[in-house]
């Protein structure tokens, strides 16, 4: 439950338009595809980073510890990588998180703004971000997240609720299923592949839930936990994927939630139970890029009986600028596929790959070196990605400005 809760989150709820993006035949089969890999390079990765911390008698490794320890067992060529790829992983986690904190600003915005656009009266959705800066700076002001297990359990149980509203809209008037594209403008594929990336990676998220396991052995394998998780959200992610794409067709919004109906209670029920539940996740995922900057970056160079109150002040800044940068990228889309295709290219499929090759270098790589070809293989399909997936969302936003067409879509 934990595998699928980590990973399952606003790449979900943007599936149906990933399935527009893409048409319905080509995302069928590439979202398994992507699944299947994302998978295999989770298992090289929680197998490597389980072998260096057996290799090296210790419970367990950070993601960037085991970068930087199996790298020292690799090929010779790669072992000056080692400071380079400590700092990589940690800018990388960073800039995923931060930009994951943004995503949830533009999307509880977006689901504020649909609810005011019907009761109240038509705002731009950056002023609904610009109302979210003071609630986020008092949730950042939360010293111990355990003070925020109550509010996350009734998130937690909420989303049961509001999972099952867009169900109930997804499955009922449906359109004719010959009016849906089998394969759509190759052009707007780089953003199907940023934001299926996005909701199958939780790099950091994975990589704690094997540290806390009372039997971490039973984590990887064909048969193991981390196995099983992925494959229910592949179903998950195909399920949400096909069904909200033929429910509403070339209508769908960039979320789901926003192609609910604005007249009906259930509607804008599941928009107050996804805002909130959002609301409560921002400061888990602003806490990771805290962490990351604080304690490895920031907290050693204040004077100790600083250190608090600054820390206070940075977890504030970062919520500030998450808002900011919101409001300068409110597509949620764009914004959401290139932290997908930029961040987690590296994180969940070059790190684990370079992992994989590193530890297996004294071992070797099986029959015909097939692991090795399987690690280069997943490096390409990586850098491929991640440079197609990262220029179209940066080239269509950069046109939506030049052109001054309204950028929250």
């Amino acid at each position: 439950m934990n595998v699928i809760k980590a990973i399952i989150g606003t790449g979900i709820l943007v599936a149906p338009m990933a399935f527009y993006n893409a048409g319905w035949l080509n995302a069928l089969i590439s979202t398994t595809l992507i699944g299947l890999i994302v998978l295999y390079s989770k298992q090289i990765l929680m197998s490597g980073l389980y072998e260096i911390a057996k290799r090296r008698r210790v419970p367990v490794f950070t993601y960037a510890e085991g970068v930087v320890e199996a790298l020292a067992e690799g090929p010779p060529c790669m072992r000056g990588l080692q400071r380079v790829l400590r700092c990589s992983v940690n800018s990388f986690l960073f800039v995923y998180h931060f930009g994951s904190c943004c995503v949830y600003v533009v999307f509880i915005a977006n689901c504020v703004k649909d609810l005011g656009d019907h009761y109240w009266s038509i705002w731009d959705s950056r002023i609904y971000m610009c109302y979210e800066i003071l609630p986020l700076c008092l949730i950042y002001c939360i010293p111990n997240l355990k003070s925020l297990v109550p509010y996350a359990m009734i998130a937690n149980f909420s989303l049961l609720f509001g999972f099952g509203i867009i169900f109930y809209y997804m499955l009922t008037n449906l359109k004719p299923f010959e009016e849906l594209n089998a394969f759509q403008d190759f052009r707007l594929y780089p953003l199907f592949i940023g934001a299926t990336l996005f909701a199958f990676e939780a790099p950091g998220l994975v990589v704690s839930i094997e540290a806390n396991m009372k039997n971490p052995k039973s984590y990887v394998g064909l048969t193991g936990i981390l196995s099983q998780g992925i494959l229910i959200v592949i179903l998950l992610q195909l399920f949400f994927g096909l069904f909200g794409y033929w429910r509403y067709g070339d209508e769908i919004k960039s979320a789901i939630l926003q192609s609910l109906p604005y007249d009906e209670i259930l509607g804008n029920t599941a928009r107050v139970i996804f805002a909130f539940s959002m609301f409560i996740s921002h400061p888990l995922q602003g806490y990771v890029a805290i962490d990351v900057m604080w304690n490895n970056w920031l907290k050693e160079k204040v004077a100790e009986n600083m250190a608090f109150a600054l820390e206070l002040a940075f977890r504030m800044c970062l919520a500030i600028c998450s808002v900011l940068f919101a409001i300068a990228l409110p597509n949620l889309t764009l914004i959401l596929s290139f932290v997908g295709a930029f961040c987690l290219s590296f994180l969940g499929l070059i790190f684990p790959a370079i992992i994989d090759i590193s530890v297996r270098y004294e071992t070797g790589y099986g029959p015909a070196k097939i692991y090795l070809l399987a690690s280069i293989l997943l490096i390409i399909f990586a850098v491929i990605g991640g440079i197609t997936g990262s220029y179209v969302p940066i080239e269509q936003m950069v046109r939506l400005y030049i052109n001054g067409t309204d950028l929250t879509g």
